[in-house]
């Protein structure tokens, strides 16, 4: 969400312009993940975006993309002169702020961050950014496409962080993706995927990018 409260972001647009095509009414929400993937899960005329299609996830919905691909780069605030990363291994020497739960917090600990000593997880990311700017976490992850709009309602821009090294991620799990309850009824997910094509057809998908790259 921007600073006006409106839902933003490239696979919000993409989702959206698919919902005009295929003439459904999308109600949006924004939640943290887990609680997404939760009511997702028990809520039979839903879907829930952008999920990364992990192979234990597969059986669980059925999916629509990929509608974004990006890689995910650790960031500090550029005034913290005290922190050098020059390696992955360099990245554990400091605190790491994310969301609990999120797809990133088992691919970090498979690099050697530990809860609790140089990871911290919370509920919102509204939490951990709070502390990063507060110099009481020492990096945060982002995607390379939307952490300008990550940060922008915090008021720092690009200018006040700098990308540091590259998360090291699978190619499967750098595409973002729709996935639908799999009780939602077959010719919605067809008229989706009709959508899709069209909009394909029309435009580069990575066209919804530009606007919040502002590299």
């Amino acid at each position: 969400m921007n600073e006006h409260g409106q839902l933003v972001g490239a696979n919000y647009d993409i989702v959206n312009a698919l919902c005009i095509k295929a003439e459904v009414e999308c109600d949006f929400k924004v939640m943290p993940w887990k609680r997404a993937a939760t009511l997702v899960n028990k809520t039979p005329h839903s879907a829930i975006f952008s999920i990364a299609k992990q192979t234990n996830r597969i059986p669980l919905y059925n999916w629509l993309g990929p509608l974004t691909t990006a890689r995910t780069y650790f960031y500090k605030l550029n005034s913290r002169s005290d922190i050098t990363v020059n390696t992955i291994t360099d990245t554990k020497k400091y605190i790491l702020g994310m969301v609990r739960a999120d797809i990133y917090q088992s691919l970090v600990k498979n690099i050697g961050f530990i809860e609790g000593q140089n990871l911290m997880t919370f509920g919102e990311e509204q939490q951990y950014i709070q502390l990063f700017i507060n110099n009481k976490i020492d990096l945060i992850l982002g995607s390379e496409h939307v952490i300008y709009n990550q940060l922008r309602p915090y008021n720092i821009n690009l200018d006040n962080v700098k990308k540091l090294i590259e998360l090291p991620v699978s190619s499967d799990l750098k595409d973002n993706y729709l996935a639908f309850n799999k009780a939602v009824p077959q010719h919605i997910v067809q008229q989706f995927e009709y959508a899709f094509k069209l909009l394909k057809e029309e435009r580069e998908l990575a066209s919804f990018i530009q606007p919040y790259s502002n590299y």
